[in-house]
């Protein structure tokens, strides 16, 4: 029979040896939470593809027809390309220089290009989850800062009239530093959302991820995120992005230009764009 001293002993320890393990995970969860996965990994995506049925890439018409009514720039700023070394065979190649039409003016005027992917369900999203790689020249100005594709919405159109376009944007930017950070801009009121202090490197491929949840009408719990590489770098789980149910994610702002003139004209390279919804 077992001695009732060396029992209680080792029941004592037991205990011990519980309680510390408790008190260790405690405080390894008070200074320790796990990174969040890039949001890709927890969506389904839907492709804008760059190439045609035939597999070629697509030409100016083409990605202007694909385009849709609200563009600007295609014709005069972007090419697909073939690469090598990216991530997929062929990319969208964008100037960051004026229009024509505005070439001679001082002031910020278009540049770049700009326009809306749509695709099929998505206008009654709440959440989405856009992805897709950016390559900036080896001098690459960030000049005043500019923007990144990001996601636009609103109250969707009702059938046999127009959408109203942009009420609400959310998208990556860079400062004149080449900093990162998310635009978030419903009608008058503008948020940025600022994050780890890194410089976005260039003459390589770059991985944007970038996470959108609508909030509760009236409840400042909306979400935005930006992941880098797979590095979260923005996040804000605290925003207010729309104040009626009604105001929905209703597609891809596919927008990469300079907030302001262009210093120089610049060159960036974008790869397909993937995006999954909710």
């Amino acid at each position: 029979m077992q001695n009732p001293k060396h029992l209680n002993l080792l029941i004592n320890v037991g205990a011990a040896l519980v309680g510390l393990i408790v008190v260790g995970y405690v405080v390894y969860s008070a200074f320790h939470t796990e990174a969040e996965a890039p949001c890709s990994a927890r969506y389904q995506a839907t492709r804008f593809s760059l190439q045609n049925a035939a597999g070629k890439p697509l030409t100016r018409a083409e990605l202007q027809a694909r385009a849709g009514l609200h563009e600007s720039g295609i014709i005069d700023n972007a090419s697909v390309v073939s690469v090598e070394g990216g991530p997929a065979p062929v990319a969208l190649e964008v100037k960051l220089r004026k229009m024509p039409a505005h070439a001679n003016a001082d002031d910020a005027s278009p540049n770049g290009i700009d326009f809306h992917w749509i695709p099929p369900g998505l206008a009654s999203a709440t959440a989405t989850c856009l992805a897709y790689d950016v390559w900036l020249d080896d001098k690459f100005a960030f000049g005043g800062g500019g923007q990144l594709p990001g996601v636009f919405g609103g109250v969707p159109a009702e059938p046999g009239k127009r959408t109203i376009a942009d009420q609400l944007t959310v998208s990556p930017n860079w400062d004149g530093n080449g900093s990162p950070s998310i635009l978030a801009a419903r009608e008058t009121e503008h948020r940025r959302m600022i994050g780890t202090n890194i410089v976005l490197p260039t003459n390589r491929w770059i991985r944007i991820e970038l996470e959108t949840v609508l909030n509760t009408p009236g409840v400042a719990d909306g979400m935005a995120r930006l992941w880098i590489d797979g590095d979260l770098v923005v996040q804000d789980t605290a925003i207010m992005l729309r104040q009626d149910e009604k105001e929905k994610l209703n597609g891809v702002l596919a927008a990469a230009n300079y907030r302001l003139v262009p210093p120089v004209p610049g060159t960036l390279r974008l790869s397909h764009f993937e995006i999954g919804w909710r």
